[in-house]
C-alpha cells in the first residue's frame, strides 16, 4: 500500500541528510509516486529546485518544515505542513524566524486553519512525555511497526494518529555517512543514530494499519496545492510628476537627449534607433525596469559613487545610454539592442552594473530605504564540499592529526575533477593518503570512499556577490527569505530560479578598479587642483597607446597579465578598437586569432574576401569574426532576417543544438538565396559563422570593459605619481602586489618611502613627489591598531624620539611590546635615527628602565605631558652596531621586500643593475633574494616564485624547472647570470650564494 511521506530532509538540511534531490525524484518515479513531500530542517533552501524538478516530472510537490517547538522550556521536534498558499507564506515567515535564531512556541502554530503540525516520529512531544496535546490542527506520527503494540492508544486517539517514516536515507550504507556528517556537525547524539531506508510502499497486515495509511494519505493530499503563477513582478516606479511609467520614461529620455548629444549629433539614425528600442520596451512592459535602474544609478553618480561605463549586453541599448545607465554610445561602436533585449525571446532584461566596491553597500541601503527592506533582498548561494574540504572533514572525524590533515590535503591539485580522479592521477597525494594505513590496511580507502561520496554536499549558505532583487510587495509573500543582518534579508531561493517566480534581479557588482580610479582622481585633485572628468577624455591619446605598446601594463584593468601584455605589443595598439579586440581575443578558443589579427593589422598577411556585405562587417577586425554582434550583422545582411531572428540563430549555433542546427542552416541558406546569394556562397558564410559562433565575444561587454582599461592606462600615462599611489593603496597591504607596483614606480624615477611612523597613513600618500607606503602593509599590525596609532599621532605627534613614541602608544588598547617590536623590525621607526638593535634592546626584558615605564603606563592615568623631561632628555641606554643583513631580513619579512638596506649596493657596478639590463642581453650581476616560495600551478606543475632585488628594482621570477635548491637562495646575496629576452622576460641561467664579506 502506497504511503505519502510526511517528513524528509535532503542535503539542503546541511550535514543532516545524504538525500540528493535528483536521486529522490528518480526513486519516486520508479515507485510510481504521485505526491512527494520535503521538509527541511528549519529552512526552505530546497523549495525552488524541488518544485521545479517535481514539475518537470509531473510529481505533486508538498512543502513542509522540520522544526523544534518549545513546550514548558524544552524543545520537541515537529513537522509543519501548509494546507494552502496562505499557510505556505506563514511557513515562510516561521522559517525566517528560525533562521534569525528565534524560538518557536505552540502559540505560533496551534489552532491555525492554514497549517497542520505533526509530531516527529522519534523526537516528538508524545514520544518524549507520553502526553497528548489537544489542538485541532495537531497530529501524532508513529512508525508502521509501532501500530500493533500501540493499538489501544491509537483507537483512543484515532483522529490524531498518522503513519510516518522517521529520518530517511536512500541506501543502508548511507548510515556510515550520516555518522560522519553528525561528527562534522559536532552532533554527538545523532552520530550513533540509525536511519531507515525511504520506502513508498508497505505490506499492510491489519485493518488499523490500512486505516491509518489511508488517513495519512488523505491529510497529505490536502496539503498539495498549486503555487501561484507569477508573470514578471515589477515595482511601480513612483515619480514626482505622477505620470504613468511610459510617459515618465519618455519625458526623462526627451530631457536627457539634450544633455547627452550635441544638436547636430542627434540625427535620424539615432532617432530611428530610439523609436525602435522604445517600441520593444513598451511592448514588453519593461518601462519600470529602466526607471528603477536609472534612478539608483543616477543617485549613485550624484553622490560621487563611481559607476562603470557598462557591463554585458546592456551597453547595446541607446535608451540605457541616454538615461545615464551606461556610458557607451551603441551606435558609435556598432552595438545591437536585440543582443540585450530580444522581443522574440521574452525574458527579463538583465542590466549588470559595476559599482565602486567600497561604496556598494550605500547603494543597497538606498534601495532598502526607497522600496522598503521587506521588498529588497540579497540572493543566496550554497557552498558545497569540494574535494579538499571533503577529505579534510572526513579525516578530522577519524581523529587524524591536524599536521597530517594539512600534509595530505595540500597535495590536492587545483585542476577540475573528482577526488577519486585526483587519487588515481596524483601519485604524491595517493602516497600521502596511503601512509595513514598503519593499523588498518583499508583506512585510506575508507576515507577516500566517504570523502568522495560527500563531495558536492551543501555545507552552508553564502551571498551572491552582485545579485539584488526588488519586488512590489514583501518578498516573503512570494518566496522564502531570511535575515542575514539587521535590515537586510536574503532569499532562500538561488539565482537561477528567481525568474520562475517573476522576480526582478539586478546585478550590482562591486568593482575594485572603480575604487582605484576614484582614488587616482582624488589624488589628482589634491596634487594638481584638477577635477578630471573621465567622461570627457579622448580615446585617441598617443601617450596612452605608447604606454600599452611598451608593456607598462602593471595595475591596468584586464591588461596586466603577461599574455595580455605580449598580445598588446604584438598587435601594436594605435586605436581604442585594438584594445576592444585584444580583450575579446585573449581567451581560450579565439586566442590563436591574436596572431592573425596582428599580422593582418600590420600588413603582414592579406585579408581574405568573402562577400561585399560580409567583408564590410568584419573590416574593422581584419576579416576575423570576433564579436557575437558581427554574427548577428552577417545573418541580418546576408539572409535578410531581423536582428531578433539573427540573435536566435546565433544562440542555437553557439550552443551547437544538433536537433535545431539543420533547420537553422536550411533557413539561413534559403533566405540568403532569396536575398541574391548563391547556394555555395551561402553555405560558405554559414560555415564561417558556425566556426566563430563558439568563440564570439559580447562586443557590448568588451567595449565597456575596454573603456575602463583605457581610462586606467590614460591615468597611468598622464598622472603616474597619483596612479601608483592609488594602486598601492588598492593592494590593501598585500606585499607581493605592493612590491610589484613599487618596483615599476621606482624604475620610472618615483621615490618610494617605506612605512614611516610619522609620515604613513592607512593608505599610500603623496609627499613632495614621493609615495609614502601605508602602515597597514606591515605584517602583524592590523587595521584597527593602525587606526588607533593614527588617532594618537593626530593628538600627540609627530613623535620626537623613541621614548615619546613609547609613552604615547602604550596607552593604546591591546598595544604591547610585541607590536612595538614589529614596528622596529619593519623599520617604521627609522625617523629616530637609531638602529633596530639599539631600539630592540630598549624594550628587552633586561632593560629595567623601559620595563618599569611600561608597567607604569599600563596601570595609571598618566599622559605624555607627565614625561616631558624624560622625553626631552632621552638617549638610548646602550648603542649597538648596525647589522645591515639582519635589518634587511627583518624588512623583507615584515614588508615583503627590502626598501632601506640594500645589501648588494657595494657590489654594483655603474650600469650593471637589474633596471639597466637591455632586451636581448646577458649580464652577471649581484642581487639579494628576499623570498622563495614553492607553488603548484593550475595544471598541477610545481614551480618556484623567486624574488630578487638590487638598488634599482625588484624582480619576481617564476621558475618551472629545477628542485628545492632554489629554497636555499632566500635571505642571501647571490651572484647570478641573467638574460633579458627580446620579449622582456628575464631568465635565470645560474646562480651562487656569496658571503656578505666577499668582494
Amino acid at each position: 500500500m502506497k504511503l505519502i511521506n510526511i517528513h524528509l530532509n535532503s542535503i539542503y538540511s546541511f550535514l543532516q541528510s545524504t538525500i540528493q534531490l535528483d536521486n529522490l525524484i528518480e526513486n519516486a518515479l520508479k515507485n510510481n509516486v504521485e505526491y512527494l513531500a520535503i521538509t527541511e530542517r528549519g529552512n526552505f533552501f530546497s523549495f525552488a529546485p524541488f518544485y521545479e524538478k517535481c514539475q518537470a516530472h509531473k510529481l505533486k510537490s508538498i512543502f513542509g518544515l522540520d522544526v523544534d517547538i518549545e513546550i514548558q522550556g524544552k524543545p520537541y521536534r515537529f513537522i509543519l505542513h501548509a494546507k494552502n498558499n496562505t499557510g505556505l507564506f506563514e511557513l515562510f515567515n516561521l522559517s525566517y524566524d528560525i533562521l534569525s535564531n528565534k524560538k518557536l512556541y505552540l502559540d505560533d502554530v496551534a489552532n491555525n486553519k492554514n497549517i497542520i503540525f505533526i509530531e516527529h516520529v522519534l523526537d516528538g512531544y508524545y514520544k518524549k512525555t507520553k502526553q497528548v496535546l489537544d489542538y485541532d490542527n495537531h497530529y501524532i506520527s508513529l512508525g508502521l511497526h509501532e501500530v500493533s503494540e500501540n493499538a489501544v492508544f491509537i483507537n483512543e486517539n484515532l483522529h490524531k494518529i498518522l503513519i510516518s517514516h522517521h529520518n530517511a536515507i536512500m541506501d543502508f550504507d548511507d548510515n556510515s555517512l550520516i555518522k560522519i556528517l553528525a561528527l562534522m556537525n559536532e552532533d554527538a547524539i545523532n552520530s550513533n543514530a540509525t536511519f531507515d531506508i525511504l520506502e513508498f510502499g508497505f505490506a499492510v497486515a491489519t485493518d488499523l494499519e490500512k486505516k491509518l495509511i489511508t488517513k495519512t494519505n488523505e491529510l497529505m493530499q490536502g496539503c498539495y496545492f498549486e503555487l501561484p503563477k507569477n508573470d514578471y513582478i515589477l515595482p511601480k516606479f513612483q515619480n514626482e510628476l505622477n505620470l504613468d511609467s511610459t510617459k515618465y520614461l519618455q519625458t526623462l529620455i526627451k530631457n536627457n537627449i539634450v544633455k547627452r548629444f550635441e544638436k547636430s549629433a542627434w540625427n535620424d539614425e539615432y532617432k530611428l534607433r530610439l523609436l525602435h528600442e522604445m517600441s520593444i520596451i513598451e511592448k514588453l512592459k519593461f518601462e519600470d525596469y529602466f526607471l528603477i535602474i536609472q534612478d539608483w544609478v543616477n543617485w549613485a553618480k550624484k553622490n560621487k559613487i563611481a559607476i562603470g561605463p557598462g557591463r554585458g549586453s546592456a551597453a547595446g541599448s541607446l535608451v540605457s545610454y541616454i538615461l545615464g545607465i551606461t556610458n557607451v554610445d551603441p551606435l558609435k561602436y556598432g552595438l545591437i539592442f536585440e543582443r540585450f533585449l530580444n522581443p522574440e525571446r521574452v525574458s527579463m532584461p538583465d542590466i549588470d552594473i559595476d559599482v565602486q566596491d567600497n561604496r556598494r553597500q550605500e547603494v543597497i541601503e538606498y534601495l532598502n530605504k526607497k522600496y522598503g527592506s521587506s521588498q529588497v533582498a540579497n540572493i543566496v548561494t550554497f557552498a558545497s564540499l569540494g574535494k579538499k574540504s571533503a577529505i579534510r572533514d572526513v579525516m578530522r572525524t577519524y581523529d587524524v592529526s591536524p599536521a597530517m590533515i594539512n600534509e595530505v590535503s595540500k597535495l590536492i591539485g587545483l585542476k577540475e575533477g573528482s577526488l577519486l580522479e585526483e587519487y588515481q592521477s596524483n601519485k604524491k597525494f595517493a602516497l600521502a593518503l596511503n601512509s595513514l594505513n598503519k593499523e588498518d590496511a583499508n583506512f585510506s580507502t575508507k576515507i577516500l570512499n566517504y570523502a568522495s561520496q560527500l563531495e558536492g554536499f551543501y555545507r552552508q549558505t553564502g551571498t551572491h556577490a552582485a545579485g539584488v532583487i526588488i519586488a512590489p510587495k514583501p518578498i516573503n509573500q512570494i518566496i522564502p527569505t531570511y535575515k542575514i543582518e539587521d535590515g537586510i534579508q536574503q532569499t532562500q531561493v538561488s539565482m537561477e530560479y528567481l525568474e520562475h517566480f517573476g522576480l526582478l534581479k539586478m546585478d550590482i557588482l562591486g568593482l575594485k578598479t572603480l575604487t582605484t580610479i576614484q582614488e587616482v582622481l582624488l589624488q589628482i585633485k589634491k596634487t594638481k587642483n584638477l577635477d578630471l572628468d573621465l567622461a570627457k577624455i579622448k580615446y585617441e591619446d598617443q601617450l596612452t597607446f605608447d604606454l600599452l605598446n611598451t608593456g607598462s601594463t602593471v595595475g591596468i584593468f584586464q591588461l596586466e597579465s603577461f599574455g595580455m601584455t605580449k598580445a598588446l605589443k604584438q598587435i601594436h595598439v594605435d586605436s581604442f578598437n585594438d584594445i576592444v579586440a585584444t580583450i575579446s581575443l585573449y581567451r581560450p578558443g579565439p586566442m590563436d586569432n591574436l596572431k592573425v589579427y596582428a599580422k593582418r593589422k600590420n600588413a603582414h598577411e592579406p585579408i581574405p574576401s568573402i562577400s561585399k556585405a560580409y567583408d564590410e562587417i568584419v573590416k574593422g577586425t581584419y576579416g576575423i569574426i570576433i564579436y557575437q554582434e558581427q554574427i548577428m550583422q552577417i545573418v541580418q545582411a546576408v539572409a535578410n532576417l531581423s536582428f531578433s531572428q539573427a540573435d536566435n540563430i546565433r544562440r542555437i549555433i553557439s550552443k551547437k543544438k544538433v536537433d535545431e542546427m539543420h533547420a537553422v542552416k536550411t533557413n539561413f541558406v534559403n533566405s540568403a538565396i532569396k536575398n541574391g546569394y548563391s547556394e555555395k556562397d551561402a553555405l560558405n558564410i554559414f560555415e564561417l559563422i558556425s566556426k566563430f559562433a563558439d568563440y564570439g565575444f559580447n562586443k557590448s561587454h568588451a567595449v565597456s570593459y575596454a573603456m575602463i582599461s583605457y581610462q586606467m592606462a590614460y591615468l597611468k600615462a598622464h598622472y603616474p605619481l597619483e596612479f601608483y599611489s592609488a594602486i598601492i593603496s588598492s593592494a590593501h597591504g598585500a606585499h607581493e602586489t605592493i612590491a610589484r607596483f613599487s618596483a615599476e614606480a621606482k624604475s620610472l624615477g618615483i621615490e618610494i618611502i617605506s612605512p614611516d611612523i610619522n609620515l604613513s597613513n592607512q593608505n599610500a600618500t603623496i609627499l613632495n613627489k614621493a609615495i609614502v607606503l601605508p602602515l597597514n602593509m606591515i605584517k602583524g599590525i592590523g587595521p584597527e591598531t593602525v587606526r588607533l596609532i593614527l588617532e594618537d599621532r593626530k593628538i600627540n605627534g609627530p613623535y620626537r624620539n623613541f621614548l615619546h613614541l613609547f609613552v604615547c602608544l602604550m596607552h593604546i588598547k591591546n598595544f604591547g611590546l610585541a607590536n612595538l617590536e614589529i614596528l622596529i623590525k619593519a623599520n617604521a621607526l627609522r625617523t629616530f635615527n637609531i638602529n633596530q638593535a639599539t631600539m630592540l634592546n630598549e624594550i628587552a626584558k633586561e632593560n629595567s628602565d623601559i620595563r618599569l615605564l611600561f608597567k607604569i603606563k599600563k596601570t595609571d592615568n598618566s599622559s605624555p605631558k607627565d614625561f616631558l623631561e624624560e622625553i626631552n632628555n632621552y638617549s638610548p641606554s646602550e648603542h649597538f652596531k648596525v647589522n645591515p643583513k639582519e635589518e634587511a631580513q627583518n624588512e623583507a619579512y615584515y614588508l615583503g621586500q627590502v626598501y632601506n638596506f640594500n645589501l648588494v649596493k657595494k657590489y654594483e657596478l655603474e650600469g650593471n643593475r637589474l633596471a639597466n639590463i637591455h632586451l636581448g642581453t646577458e649580464h652577471i650581476i649581484y642581487v639579494y633574494c628576499s623570498d622563495v616560495k614553492r607553488k603548484i600551478s593550475t595544471n598541477d606543475k610545481e614551480y618556484y616564485v623567486v624574488v630578487l632585488e638590487d638598488s634599482s628594482m625588484q624582480l619576481i621570477l617564476r621558475i618551472f624547472r629545477g628542485n628545492d635548491s632554489y629554497l636555499e637562495m632566500k635571505n642571501h646575496i647571490l651572484k647570478v647570470k641573467i638574460i633579458r629576452q627580446a620579449n622582456g622576460n628575464f631568465i635565470l641561467r645560474n646562480w651562487s650564494i656569496i658571503n656578505d664579506h666577499e668582494e
